[in-house]
């Protein structure tokens, strides 16, 4: 039986769909950016900073990993997608909240992992959205859509951070420490709560529909998929970015405490986080409309040379007014990536197992949170007894642009549906 290919959804529908991308990146970046940073600085001295920072974020993504892929199984077998949405995203905003407000580091780590859990239970069905729901030939369009959502999202979360989370202090008290992280949790859970109203909506309004359910990959297993290999090797890549790019976010504030010995350097990580995720807009948005009509590899090349070149303007421990140009370079390049990585990836798996398959495809970005606060932590803090603090954090930029390097290689083993020959899976 042949099912009628879903129509190419119209902009309110991809804005619908993509509204919980703002919200899931605001609360990452916010935390990522700013929160946790925060949290470590209060308790440990320099010394130990990568140690700390390798046991909060490690923890909770470990966690993530495997809650994400129960999520999506759970929702290709027995559907309700809204629904655990919905669940996963409420025990989010209770773990916020118990964040803002435990007494010790332990306590932190606790929650932070609460976090994780929760939130990707909700994250697994939701990313299965754009490949079950989204004809092939307008996925790079829905991923630009949802590009602009994620990064939006992920200014207003860098913003709100900037606006509440309080440096830490001899001279500022617990209970104003706290008070910031509370305020941070409740402008976090109006946008959560706001963003899961109209993508729920948008879904019980819709009709959905899978994309060419004659598709003979949908009912083989996995071990004769058409684009198995394809996909194996665009999860390898995006692990090795996804690894660099972890290395960037929770140890940035930190570069420009002990390399350009900012004093605000809370404040000053967060302005040129923001610099780089305006300038990501800036690349998401040409990439996602060229990848609809162009070979997507090249792109992913040219994203990733970007990249590797900024990081490596990083290592190189430049003057501090380059900084702000480095962030535009290093922006752009990262959202052109992922307007276009997540546009193949949408491409390579069949529908009807989107959930399972883009939970897989995910652990690509959750195990280098694992990874990389773990490796990043050991350099810095190994850098750090040898008494040189700030040649650990050059050396971690210099890692960022091998793994981006690195990442561009395994490209090379992928095969794009419709290209070359190879002929589509989906769509």
């Amino acid at each position: 039986m042949t099912g009628r290919p879903a129509s190419i959804p119209g902009l309110l529908r991809l804005a619908g769909l993509s509204a919980f991308w703002f919200a899931w990146e605001a609360q990452w970046a916010a935390l990522l950016g700013a929160a946790l940073q925060a949290q470590v600085a209060r308790f440990f001295a320099p010394a130990h900073i990568g140690t700390a920072m390798a046991a909060l974020s490690g923890s909770g993504a470990f966690l993530a990993i495997v809650s994400q892929y129960g999520g999506g199984s759970f929702s290709d077998r027995r559907g309700g997608h809204g629904v655990l949405i919905a669940a996963g995203t409420l025990v989010n905003i209770a773990g916020l909240v118990a964040f803002a407000i435990v007494p010790s580091f332990w306590e932190v780590i606790a929650t932070f992992a609460a976090i994780q859990i929760a939130f990707n239970i909700a994250g697994g069905p939701y990313q299965a959205l754009i490949p079950r729901l989204i004809p092939a030939q307008a996925r790079s369009r829905a991923s630009a859509a949802m590009g602009i959502f994620r990064l939006a999202g992920n200014a207003a979360g860098l913003l709100a951070a900037r606006l509440t989370v309080r440096q830490p202090d001899p001279a500022l008290g617990a209970f104003a420490f706290r008070a910031g992280l509370l305020h941070l949790a409740g402008v976090l859970a109006a946008i959560l709560i706001v963003c899961l109203v109209i993508t729920v909506a948008t879904l019980r309004g819709g009709t959905g529909g899978s994309v060419n359910r004659a598709d003979p990959a949908e009912h083989t297993p996995p071990t004769r998929w058409i684009h198995r290999a394809s996909f194996t090797w665009l999860i390898g890549s995006r692990t090795l970015v996804s690894l660099g790019l972890y290395l960037i976010l929770p140890f940035f504030a930190f570069y420009l405490r002990f390399v350009h010995h900012v004093v605000r350097y809370l404040a000053a990580s967060l302005e040129l986080l923001l610099l780089m995720t305006v300038s990501a807009l800036a690349g998401t948005v040409p990439a996602g409309i060229a990848g609809d009509r162009i070979p997507k590899r090249p792109l992913l090349w040219c994203a990733l040379g970007l990249l590797a070149l900024g990081s490596a303007s990083l290592a190189a421990r430049p003057s501090p007014h380059l900084l702000w140009a480095i962030a535009v370079l290093l922006g752009f390049g990262w959202g052109a990536y992922y307007a276009v990585d997540w546009a193949l990836a949408c491409v390579l798996v069949p529908p009807k197992r989107a959930g399972a398959l883009m939970a897989i495809w995910n652990v690509g970005a959750s195990a280098p949170q694992v990874a990389a606060p773990v490796l990043g932590g050991l350099l810095v803090d190994r850098m750090a007894a040898r008494g040189d603090v700030a040649s650990g954090y050059q050396i971690l930029f210099a890692v960022v642009a091998a793994c981006a390097a690195a990442g561009g290689i395994l490209l090379a083993g992928v095969r794009e549906p419709g290209v070359g020959g190879t002929p589509r899976a989906c769509g």
